[in-house]
Order: C-alpha cells, then sequence, then structure tokens
C-alpha cells in the first residue's frame, strides 16, 4: 500500500519507513510514522485491527488522539506498521501507537517520547495484531530509531504488563537489545467476566445491609433515578453536568491535589471534543445517579472492542453519607455484567484502592518503563532512568508522610482527655 508524504510536528519533509524483515517466509512489515490527522482516513483498517487485537486500548481511540492533537495537548507523533503477507496482497495494519513529544524533566531538557499522550489517559499499550505482535512493535522501535527528528527515549506509562502485550515486549526487546527500565509496577481493579457472566467479588451481609440502609436514606429524600447518556445530542449537556460536579468537590479546590478537568482549559477542551467524538461512534456513554433530577454522582465509561474503561467518576460531597459514588458503582457494574459486547472492565485506578478494588475481583497490573529504541545502553539511557527511579521514591516518601500526618492529627483530634469531656479543667 502506497501513501502520500505526510509532515510530522510542521517539518515539511517526508518521514522515514523502515522495512523489517523476520526471515524468508515471513511478512514485510512497513512503518509509516504520521501525524494524529491521518488517522481519519484509516478508519475502516483501525477498526478491523480492533478485530484482531492482542489487547483493547481505547486511548488510543482515532477520536480521541485527534482531540488531543486539536488543542495542542501535545506533539503527537502516530505510528501505523502495515503488513503485505504476499506481493499481491493489499496490506493490512498490524499496529497502532501513538507517542508525544516531551521533556523528562523540568531541569533536565532531555526530549522523550511518552505514551499515553496526555496525562488524563491511563493506558500506554500499543494496539497490536495477535498473529503479528512482535514484528509490528520491532517494526515500529526500528523506525524511531531510524528517524532523526524523533527521540529515541521512550517513557511508557501504564503498559498492560498482567497481558500478552508484557510478553511481547520482553521478547522483542531481548532480541533487540534495547535497554529497558521498569519504574513501578501496580495493580489496579478490573471485572472480568467469567464464563457464567460474573466477575464480582462478595459482599458480605453487613455490607449488603450496609449499602441497603444508605439507598433507603437516599430515597427518603427525593425521588431517586439513574439515567445514560450514549447519543451525542444526549452527551453534550452530560459532559457539562459531570464538569460542574467534578469541579464542586475537592478536585475543584485550590491546592495541589486538586485536579479538576475545568481548572485546566486545554484539558477541558480536550474532554469535551474527546467525549462527543467517541459518543457518535457509540463508544463513550456517562451515566448519572440523579436525586430528584439532580446527578450526584455520575461515571464517564469509553470502550474499545470488548473492553470499556471507567474514564472520570465524581459525586456530590453533599451526600457523602449516602455514599452515592458506590450507589452508582452498583448499578454500572449490573449494566456491564448485562452487556454481551464486553468481556472486561479496567477501572483506570492509579492503585489498588477504592471502591472498584472492593467489589471486582479481577486486577490488572500495569507497569511504567523507560525504553531505548536503539539495541545498545546509552550514558543518557541511565541517566534519565536513574533520575526518574529518584524522583519516584522521593515522591512515594512524601505520600507516607504526609499521610501518616493526616493520621496522627485525626487520631489527635479524637483524643480528649477526659477532664475535658468533664469540662473540669484546662488541656
Amino acid at each position: 500500500m502506497q501513501h502520500d508524504p505526510v509532515e510530522l510536528l510542521d517539518e515539511p519533509r517526508h518521514r522515514s519507513s523502515r522495512l523489517a524483515a523476520e526471515g524468508a517466509a515471513a511478512a514485510t512489515i512497513g512503518v509509516e510514522i504520521t501525524t494524529p490527522q491521518r488517522l481519519a482516513t484509516i478508519e475502516r483498517e483501525w477498526r478491523d485491527l480492533c478485530g484482531r487485537a492482542l489487547a483493547d486500548n481505547a486511548f488510543l481511540e482515532p477520536s480521541l488522539i485527534a482531540a488531543a492533537a486539536e488543542v495542542g495537548a501535545a506533539e503527537i507523533a502516530v505510528l501505523l506498521a502495515w503488513s503485505a503477507p504476499q506481493p499481491d496482497t493489499p496490506s493490512r495494519l498490524i499496529g497502532l501507537w501513538a507517542l508525544a513529544r516531551r521533556h523528562a524533566f523540568p531541569l533536565l531538557p532531555v526530549p522523550m517520547l511518552k505514551t499515553p499522550v496526555i496525562d488524563h489517559a491511563f493506558l500506554g499499550t500499543p494496539v497490536l495484531d495477535r498473529d503479528d505482535a512482535a514484528q509490528a512493535l520491532s517494526g515500529m522501535l526500528d523506525a524511531i530509531a531510524a528517524e532523526r527528528s524523533l527521540p529515541d527515549l521512550l517513557s511508557i506509562g501504564s503498559l498492560d504488563a498482567s497481558g500478552p502485550v508484557a510478553a511481547v515486549f520482553a521478547e522483542v526487546l531481548a532480541r533487540r537489545g534495547s535497554p529497558c527500565t521498569r519504574l513501578e509496577t501496580r495493580l489496579r481493579p478490573s471485572l472480568l467476566k467469567s464464563a457464567s457472566g460474573g466477575g464480582t467479588s462478595p459482599v458480605s451481609p453487613s455490607r449488603a445491609k450496609a449499602l441497603r440502609k444508605k439507598q433507603q436514606r437516599l430515597a427518603r429524600q427525593g425521588v431517586v433515578s439513574c439515567t445514560r447518556h450514549a447519543g451525542g445530542s444526549e452527551v453534550g449537556p452530560a459532559i457539562e453536568e459531570f464538569l460542574t460536579l467534578e469541579a464542586s468537590g475537592w478536585k475543584g479546590r485550590r491546592s495541589s491535589r486538586g485536579q479538576a478537568i475545568l481548572r485546566t482549559p486545554v484539558l477541558t477542551s480536550f474532554f469535551r471534543r474527546a467525549i462527543a467524538a467517541l459518543a457518535n461512534r457509540h463508544q463513550a456513554q456517562i451515566i448519572a445517579l440523579r436525586l430528584d433530577g439532580r446527578a450526584i454522582a455520575m461515571q464517564v465509561t469509553v470502550q474499545s472492542g470488548e473492553t470499556a474503561f471507567t474514564w472520570k467518576s465524581a459525586y456530590d460531597e453533599a451526600h457523602r453519607a449516602c455514599a452515592p459514588g458506590l450507589l452508582l458503582h452498583q448499578e454500572v457494574t449490573g449494566r456491564f455484567l448485562a452487556d454481551p459486547a464486553l468481556r472486561a472492565v479496567d477501572s483506570c485506578n492509579h492503585h489498588d484502592t477504592g471502591h472498584m478494588a472492593e467489589f471486582w475481583a479481577g486486577r490488572r497490573e500495569v507497569s511504567d518503563l523507560i525504553v531505548d529504541a536503539r539495541p545498545r545502553r546509552t550514558a543518557l539511557f541511565g541517566l534519565v532512568s536513574t533520575l526518574e527511579l529518584g524522583h519516584r521514591r522521593l515522591r512515594e516518601a512524601a505520600r507516607r508522610c504526609r499521610s501518616m500526618l493526616l493520621a496522627l492529627r485525626h487520631h489527635g483530634a479524637h483524643s480528649v482527655p477526659e477532664t475535658g469531656k468533664a469540662g473540669g479543667g484546662q488541656p
């Protein structure tokens, strides 16, 4: 298959492709380095690849990548691996990966290619054809190493380390001799449908009773309903509801922890565009738990192939005592289990915590990696790996100290002397 030359990162010159042959009987792999705009022209090929994919990744959906590029969230390079099994056979897409050009650290201006391309995405796994996965990945790494305008270092966030993609990475990197540093490995909850349709953890009788009481308490305050917004005309207003609800809670407060989408204009524009575009393709939905028609908990879900991703959630903290987020989670879980098109649901949690960890039995292992596309270890690779490992260790130590201080403060607030209780003395 021949493609017209394209420009990458506004540089008016043709991008190189590298052909990799894995033996006389193997397929010829051609890798195209292009821009997000190119994805609009390969919709049919992308859908066909999704049906043959080794693992699904909604954060590589063309609509989402295009939205990130349109709002200027990052400089994005898209790698397309094509295979022509025989000379007279049309090429087919066997791999897709999107990477953003960024610096390793603010004080260390070393350019890197990072995936996912935006911070609010949660899976950096490339989409690879199950029959040609190793050839496609090796070809993409060859193309990066050969293209002088692209950095050789890759920062891969949340690579699916528990599935078949991890095995392909290990095989390809070992064969190439490309160095790799594993920065961190985490477990996050997932809903894996069993043959009987299950996938949830058993709920204790006392826990189930407590949840029923919370539901009854909420029902005494008004009419409780659950609505689903999936079509293009329905999603627009629901997106605005969600953004407002999220910003009304702790994420919207002016603190170092506040990460509400509405606090960042570029992110707000990206989220609106991405969800609307995915909803038009029936790949996004927003489910809301409502009290007298007003949303008090909302869940944004995106889907690719047979996997759904619970991307974003928010709840009204004024109704915290009734656990609206947990009640909505129960509703959403039931809908996922009843959907015959779904095989699994990824929680997108950063850690194995929260109500999804309590109620979903499955776990997905994800790893953060630094990889050099070149088949040798360099001093720069070692420096970046060492600095990133040190940065993460300091950040984790700070998180633990903060948790300890909060626990001590909470304990002190509840440790009132007996004389204080009786009102007969000074503390």
